[in-house]
């Protein structure tokens, strides 16, 4: 049956009533007196109209019920002419079924019924006689079709339709003549040969609804009701796989609950969601990108940091972004809750039109976007991680970083520090980092591509029935993309790795500190041998050459402390002495002294009995600041350690300033 636009919006709303309500409605009862006042074959064609209405929703209702193909009715069939009625005959027939059809209804509604039939046009008499008969009146549906269809069988639309309520009133062999002399006025319409196939299938004859089905489909490959039909014949056949490729067809572009619950019926499941975007695909529809159209987009993960150093540059950038994530999640895990709050408040709210395709299609994609599937980030995955991180890190820690030189300043030694981690750790750190990405970018971005097609997908299925949980569902899935994210950039950080680095820095430059570096060592390489400085303090005086620094006090009793730069060997000293100016340039000292040395790891050596004795030139100190620092001029030491521990005597010679650098 071919409908025009209001009564596309009438079986809408009947259609409507079926699919909302949670149990399936009983076809329309009628009036006892109306059953009182039917002919015999009035009340036959109405018990066959229930009967095929009940068989139309006993799929959904009655779901184990076995349905059969109708039983085939050759008596009716015999009724059938051979060969397509001419016009004349289709007016005589017609005017002998107005007279009939004439004694069940009132004369004021038959005197109204003429009245539209001279006032209306064809098209707005096709409504009113269709809307009719789905408003339980079929006798004036039928009467003002045959008023139109006897005055002129050429108007096919009016044949058509009049043809088609025949069908549903179960007098097939009535509506069969008019669709053959509808053909022959248009052969190729598959309207008429799917029509036509939709009666003899009605009487039973399975064979030539098929031949008819299969011109109509091969005029028409996506006709829902030859696909439907041509889908019950092999399902009654028990050819369930040739069944559900028809049934494909027709939810391609008529999706329908009794369908479905025949796939169910048959052990079998549609693909409800990719029939549906394929049927976008006939309508030139695209699949719209709710993803975008909610913003999402810009949510998108960010580049993954190709070095510690970037990572520490881009750190606030980062920081913003989980925050902002972290915040999205909070506010649709809210709207959720809000939802299902309010909904919770409506116990009575009442299913919407496509409740059971949303069920099927939800299922559809709850089993296709598993939470696996969305998040394929699962205990493999973070074994592999684990292991790179802990490889990485543990050779980072295992660096042995060089000692500054000893003696160095504490400047020196922490430019010693910064170069070993940034010359040595930090390679090994970016290594890490690199492994890190390499692994997790690649899962991550698979993810939100998932998570973008899941939710592109939800939100165009809920759009058919936003219910409350319907809404409060996809609201869920907007939260979960976001925690999705922050679960991402948790990796971000390489496992904390800049944790690791926590002498370098960032703006650090290798050719200041080689030039320090150098600067020192080249000062303690070169120190010149005749370089022999003293510090006066006022009764303790500090003595340092290229060898050694001492510290003395005293005058008859002396005590001192020395320690040796190569060797870093430290010693005590404590003794009686003498010293003494001649000329006041010539400077002699005498001491013995018991002496305690340590090694450069502050360890007890040994212990002993020291004697010194100097010769040396002396020049006059300068006072700075109170202090007064001068120099030895130059001289001779003389060192003899007899040790007490070990019994060795130790005999040493030195040249002091300028007498050390003429040997020299």
């Amino acid at each position: 049956m071919k409908l025009s636009g209001m009564i596309l919006v009438l079986l809408i709303s009947i259609y409507s009533y079926g699919q909302t309500n949670k149990s399936t409605p009983a076809p329309t009862a009628v009036d006892v007196n109306q059953l009182l006042k039917m002919s015999p074959a009035e009340r036959e064609a109405y018990k066959q109209k229930l009967i095929s209405q009940a068989s139309q929703l006993a799929p959904v209702a009655f779901p184990e019920m076995e349905l059969k193909p109708p039983a085939k009715d050759l008596k009716r069939l015999s009724l059938i002419p051979s060969r397509p009625p001419t016009r004349q005959e289709i007016s005589t027939s017609l005017q002998q079924s107005i007279q009939q059809i004439k004694k069940g209804i009132p004369a004021p509604k038959i005197e109204e019924i003429n009245k539209q039939v001279e006032s209306l046009t064809v098209e707005q008499i096709d409504d009113k006689a269709i809307a009719s008969f789905y408003q339980d009146n079929p006798e004036e549906g039928l009467l003002l079709l045959m008023e139109v269809t006897k005055r002129d069988p050429d108007e096919i639309n009016s044949l058509n339709n009049l043809a088609s309520i025949l069908t549903m009133c179960r007098v097939e062999q009535k509506a069969i003549p008019l669709l053959m002399y509808g053909l022959e006025k248009v052969p190729n319409s598959s309207t008429l040969l799917n029509n036509i196939g939709q009666a003899y299938m009605g009487l039973g004859d399975m064979q030539i609804a098929m031949n008819y089905f299969n011109e109509c489909l091969a005029i028409d490959d996506l006709n829902p009701e030859a696909n439907h039909s041509m889908g019950m014949i092999h399902y009654y056949k028990k050819e369930y796989e040739k069944a559900m490729l028809y049934f494909e067809k027709e939810l391609s572009v008529s999706l329908r609950r009794s369908t479905l619950a025949m796939a169910y019926k048959m052990g079998k499941k549609f693909n409800v969601g990719a029939i549906a975007r394929n049927r976008n695909k006939y309508k030139g529809a695209g699949e719209k990108d709710y993803f975008e159209e909610i913003t999402l987009g810009k949510f998108s993960l960010p580049d993954y940091p190709s070095s510690t150093k970037e990572l520490a540059a881009r750190k606030n950038e980062l920081q913003t972004y989980a925050a902002s994530i972290q915040a999205e999640m909070l506010f649709w895990m809210n709207n959720a809750l809000q939802v299902n709050m309010a909904a919770s408040q409506d116990a009575d709210a009442y299913p919407g039109l496509y409740f059971d395709l949303v069920e099927a299609m939800l299922e559809e994609l709850g089993n296709e976007f598993t939470p696996e599937y969305l998040i394929p980030y699962g205990d493999s995955e973070s074994e592999l991680l684990k292991e790179i991180i802990t490889r990485n890190s543990m050779a980072i820690t295992r660096v042995k970083c060089p000692e500054a030189p000893a003696g160095s300043s504490i400047t020196v030694q922490q430019e010693f520090a910064i170069a070993c981690c940034e010359n040595q750790k930090r390679p090994l750190a970016d290594k890490l980092l690199g492994e890190v990405g390499s692994q997790v970018k690649p899962i991550f971005d698979l993810g939100a591509q998932r998570w973008k097609s899941y939710i592109n997908q939800l939100v165009a299925i809920v759009q058919l029935d936003p219910s409350p949980a319907n809404q409060a569902m996809v609201y869920n899935a907007v939260a979960g993309y976001f925690n999705f994210l922050s679960l991402a950039m948790l990796m971000y950080t390489g496992g904390e790795v800049s944790n690791l680095l926590g002498e370098c820095i960032p703006d650090y430059k290798p050719s200041d500190l080689d030039s320090l570096v150098q600067a020192d060592r080249e000062w303690k390489m070169g120190c010149p041998s005749w370089l022999n400085i003293e510090v006066d303090l006022g009764g303790v005086s500090v003595k340092a050459d290229c060898n050694k620094y001492a510290i003395e006090a005293g005058g008859a009793l002396m005590a001192g402390f020395e320690h040796e730069f190569k060797t870093g060997k430290s010693t005590l000293l404590v003794g009686v002495g003498i010293k003494d100016k001649i000329a006041r340039i010539l400077k002699i000292e005498a001491k013995s002294q018991f002496y305690l040395s340590f090694d450069d790891n502050k360890q007890f050596s040994d212990f002993g009995i020291r004697n010194t004795y100097k010769l040396g030139l002396n020049i006059n100190p300068l006072p700075i600041g109170g202090i007064k620092v001068g120099s030895n001029y130059g001289g001779i030491e003389s060192v003899n350690n007899k040790s007490l521990l070990t019994g060795s005597d130790d005999y040493k010679v030195s040249r002091k300033g300028v007498v050390a650098a003429l040997f020299d």
